[in-house]
């Protein structure tokens, strides 16, 4: 169970009653491309900057600038017990600078994560952005449209431990491998060859 701050959770418990307006934000620690230090950028499904202030996973709030209009969509997110991969999916505006620039000038290709909520009242916010998923980004494909159509930036945020739980191993157990790993080791030095043999067991 999440533990919302009070005035968080009120607006959800009268959701039913009096609607609900999220606002969601994505702070997102991508890698310059050039330098190789960490840029970060921050967006919002506002249309206006925004600076706020959000906690991040154990630690103490702090102060973010978050950039708006980027067209900002979240699909739903879904929890629940287990090891069980559960990505989230976030849309932004293929058209948008700021997301242009996370895209193409920046390597966001495992970029780590966040993803707060906050809710809206008369177009305040009525607590400051409460913390929902912490991931990396697995997947940014660009949608180019058709004419008339409308194009998109998916990116797919995945948990990190998921990740490597479900990641393939292109390490093969050769002698040559085995050797890189640890000089003299000769586990398996004649694993190339072995299959091809037959072997009598009668003989010596």
């Amino acid at each position: 169970m999440r533990n919302y701050a009070p005035a968080h959770q009120s607006a959800l418990n009268a959701a039913p009653d009096a609607g609900i307006a999220p606002a969601w934000f994505l702070w997102i620690a991508a890698r310059d491309r050039d330098t190789g230090t960490t840029v970060h950028v921050g967006l919002w499904s506002g249309d206006e900057p925004i600076t706020v202030t959000v906690a991040p996973p154990g630690g103490a709030g702090e102060a973010r600038t978050y950039q708006g209009e980027v067209g900002l969509r979240v699909d739903p997110i879904t929890s629940g017990i287990g090891l069980e991969d559960r990505p989230v999916t976030v849309m932004l505006s293929q058209i948008a600078d700021q997301a242009q620039f996370l895209v193409r000038t920046l390597d966001a290709r495992h970029a780590y994560c966040e993803l707060h909520l906050a809710l809206r009242n008369g177009g305040a916010l009525v607590a400051p952005p409460q913390l929902e998923f912490v991931g990396i980004i697995d997947e940014a494909p660009i949608t180019t449209p058709a004419v008339g159509g409308e194009g998109a930036i998916t990116l797919s945020i995945r948990d990190e431990l998921m990740t490597q739980l479900t990641a393939v191993n292109p390490a093969r157990s050769s002698d040559a491998h085995q050797r890189r790993r640890q000089a003299g080791d000769e586990f398996s030095r004649y694993s190339g060859v072995i299959g091809s043999r037959e072997l009598e067991w009668y003989r010596k």
